[in-house]
């Protein structure tokens, strides 16, 4: 004789599947937050200290900031915004890269070498 067990097989696969699908959103999620995390500290990084070394002067620094930040975002394959301060851009100043990518800000700054 059989139980009483007269569920609907389609709907407890749906309800199982649902409860096992649940975590993935947010994990989907971490992992996009991280990567843009990343890809901020490592542009602002990579990017301001590239500027720094390649300059000849440091009047030169702002555009090759804006170019090294472009690549840096192109290979990260980021859309990356970028503000670049030098107070004062010359010898002995410090030159301050922020760099946003999605919801992720990375800060990064450096001293210009005196002469």
């Amino acid at each position: 004789m059989r139980g009483d067990d007269t569920g609907s097989s389609p709907i407890e696969t749906v309800a199982l599947l649902a409860l096992l699908l649940l975590p993935i959103a947010p994990v989907v999620t971490l992992f996009g937050e991280l990567s843009d995390s990343m890809a901020a500290e490592s542009i602002a990084r990579h990017g301001l200290r590239a500027a720094v070394l390649d300059a000849e002067n440091p009047s030169q620094i702002p555009a090759l900031v804006a170019t090294k930040v472009r690549k840096l975002s192109s290979s990260w394959q980021k859309s990356a915004e970028h503000r670049f301060s030098c107070q004062p851009c010359e010898a002995g100043g410090l030159a301050a890269l922020e760099i946003v990518v999605g919801n992720a800000v990375a800060v990064q700054v450096a001293g210009l070498e005196p002469g």
